[in-house]
């Protein structure tokens, strides 16, 4: 029963984002999804260090965090970019829970989701650049 309920559990999820991935390919006349999420792409990939993680690489790229102040791996990069989105999402969740007013008890879940995001983010921020020395 539990594993059947899994299954369940698991196949809504996975058609869930299969659908949502469809609707967002077959957008036809909008196509400004497209730019909007290549603009986003380019502004993270600016703010992570990613102009000196391709263009002036480090010799040794087998560091997941290289350990210098002015050099940069490409996995520092994704590392960083994924911690800046992270607290781009619970910045998104804080403007969500203001928006939420029909049910009282998921402004307060959405705005617990966007402080956890964001003191997430912060830590893994600080982690990094203590590991980077």
């Amino acid at each position: 029963m539990l594993r059947r309920t899994l299954e369940s559990a698991y196949g809504k999820t996975i058609g869930a984002v299969g659908n949502a991935v469809t609707r967002f390919v077959q957008s036809g006349p909008n196509r400004s999804n497209w730019v909007e999420v290549l603009y986003v792409v380019g502004v993270v990939l600016f703010m992570a260090g990613g102009v000196s993680a391709f263009f002036f690489p480090v010799a040794d790229q087998s560091y997941i965090i290289y350990p210098a102040g002015g050099a940069q791996s490409i996995s520092e990069t994704v590392i960083d970019a994924c911690v800046i989105l992270l607290g781009g999402a619970g910045v998104y969740a804080t403007y969500v829970s203001g928006r939420q007013t029909t049910k009282p008890r998921m402004v307060n879940l959405y705005l617990a989701l966007a402080l956890l995001l964001i003191a997430l983010s912060v830590l893994l921020g600080i982690f990094v650049s203590d590991l980077k020395g």
